[in-house]
């Protein structure tokens, strides 16, 4: 790896490619007279305000101590190896950091790549059939599980601790409770409009380029893009154009920005781009895959595949959208009569299995998900949720958590990842959801004439038209993938019955592919691809212990 840098001491080994040199100016390999941190990518504070000078001394301080950690904006994974002989690894407060763990009675492998740690696996690699089983239904993985049986991920706020005679110790520096926990508390909308214009200071201090700021018509990166606003560093704000209602309030916010400061004052740009589905079409779906699998080995989402697939550029921009804003919604209760029907339910989380019926699925896959939402129902009924705020809960804890696309870079920065925020929005009632409580309240603090301009939601009739008419679903985009995945392959045949699959194939030849039926046929490209993947790899392991 060009650029690398390596610790090697005494049978222990740690690497960091450095691979986020050309994004961040602060360092991810720092080495003092107490040890070696290594990080995935540069962490920031959400608490207190750190300029570009003072971020290393900074790490140093905050990055050794569990206090120090939840004090620090999840998406990130930590290392470090102690001039005492000891080791720790962590992932941040809510475990969004890609980071995986092998461990047996030879090693203890740390990472974020899942080829890599299962070299270190001990025995033949094997597909997790449960994890496979979930997400070919929901879409995610679920919990800590990975393509790879004996490959876990770490989970929000784990710490492992390796003593110098070897001894190897778990604990976490948070808890779920304090996040998550149930409550009758007043959402504190001050305390989160200023830990965002904090958070915000500090991750334009230290990105090497302005970043790209997402700006639709829509609620959650309207909260987003005004915390970038309020926090007073460069950025080009960015619109994608599929649908003109998205452009039009964009470009009444931009406006209004400029009556009170000029863009150029505030160091902004707006621009609206517009997918391109020629230039897609020059990747194909198994190009797309196969760059998948190098990269991620399976664990992403499967709707990454709508668009062309490459390793991330040695100089990247940070991209900030409204991701995990969902917390601030009726998740999966949009109006007030679903929400009457949640509430009828024996438990919330039980909404989910509507939503996920798994009607394309094969009989043998569909225990695995009911097993997955029971444990999610205990889950949130153990944190005092008996309300629909359970599901939201859900969404974050279960859903977004493992199946946010931002984590497989090392350029992103999820502004609504904010503990503040989370705690926050976790605190409104479903009432207060639905009536948009927390977005007008925040929009209204960091940017308050945003609050005269309404939002705009494309309806699903709208978004059907436009998908169709731009020629953009994966079926356009890789013309043939559909059907050599249906006729030439078969492993997906264990998660989806193939006389589903192959009225799914009539209805996109007849004109009337929709979303749905291209997120169906995602899922398949991915765990059509898995059981080869694990086989390559075993083969790389076995070779490589045979030498041992």
């Amino acid at each position: 790896m060009t650029g690398a840098v390596t610790h090697v001491d005494d049978g222990r080994a740690m690497v960091n490619a450095q691979a986020a040199a050309g994004t961040w100016k602060a360092p991810t390999w720092i080495d003092d007279d107490q040890g070696t941190i290594s990080l995935s990518q540069p962490p920031v504070s959400f608490t207190e305000e750190v300029k570009e000078p003072a971020w290393e001394e900074w790490a140093r301080r905050t990055l050794r101590t569990d206090g120090g950690r939840a004090s620090v904006q999840p998406g990130y994974f930590g290392m470090e190896m102690r001039r005492d002989g000891t080791f720790q690894a962590w992932n941040d407060l809510f475990g969004f950091g890609r980071s995986y763990v092998v461990q047996n009675q030879h090693f203890l492998a740390v990472g974020n790549h899942i080829g890599m740690v299962s070299l270190f696996v001990d025995l033949p690699l094997e597909v997790d059939m449960y994890g496979c089983d979930v997400l070919s239904q929901v879409g995610f993985w679920p919990e800590d599980a990975s393509p790879i049986s004996a490959v876990r991920r770490l989970g929000p706020a784990d710490v492992i601790t390796v003593t110098e005679s070897g001894a190897v110790h778990r604990h976490r520096y948070a808890t779920d409770e304090e996040f998550y926990g149930y409550r009758e508390t007043e959402p504190d909308v001050a305390a989160v409009a200023d830990s965002l214009a904090v958070l915000t200071a500090n991750g334009g201090e230290i990105a090497v380029q302005s970043p790209v700021v997402h700006l639709s018509g829509g609620q959650d990166s309207r909260v987003t893009a005004a915390a970038w606003a309020a926090g007073g560093k460069p950025a080009m704000v960015q619109t994608v154009g599929t649908l003109q209602g998205e452009v039009d309030i964009a470009r009444q916010l931009v406006a209004s920005l400029e009556e009170e400061r000029s863009l150029e004052e505030r160091g902004l740009t707006h621009r609206v781009t517009e997918p391109s589905p020629t230039r897609l079409s020059t990747f194909s779906i198994e190009d797309r895959l196969s760059q998948a699998m190098l990269m991620w080995d399976g664990d992403f989402a499967p709707g990454n595949l709508k668009a062309a697939v490459r390793r991330p550029p040695a100089r990247a921009r940070l991209t900030i959208g409204g991701a995990n804003g969902e917390v601030m919604h009726g998740i999966y209760y949009s109006t007030e009569q679903i929400l009457k029907i949640v509430r009828g339910l024996p438990h919330p989380i039980d909404r989910v299995g509507t939503a996920f019926n798994g009607r394309s699925n094969t009989e043998r896959s569909r225990p695995a998900v009911l097993e997955f939402l029971a444990h999610q129902v205990d889950f949130t009924r153990g944190l005092g949720h008996t309300d629909a705020t359970a599901l939201n809960v859900f969404q974050m804890h279960s859903k977004f958590r493992r199946w946010i696309n931002a984590q497989l870079t090392y350029g992103s920065f999820v502004l609504l990842l904010n503990p503040v925020f989370v705690r926050a929005s976790l605190d409104l009632t479903p009432e207060q959801r639905l009536g948009k409580v927390m977005q007008k309240a925040l929009s209204r603090a960091l940017v308050p004439q945003w609050e005269e301009v309404p939002y705009y939601k494309a309806t699903l009739a709208e978004s059907t038209t436009t998908n169709r008419q731009r020629g953009i679903r994966t079926w356009d985009t890789s013309p043939g993938a559909m059907e050599r995945l249906l006729h030439e392959r078969t492993a997906w045949q264990q998660w989806f019955e193939p006389s589903v699959m192959a009225d799914l194939e009539r209805i996109v030849h007849s004109g009337e592919g929709n979303g749905g039926h291209e997120s169906t046929l995602n899922k398949a490209y991915v765990l059509d691809g898995i059981p080869d993947h694990v086989a390559n790899l075993e083969t790389i392991r076995r070779s490589i212990w045979a030498e041992r």
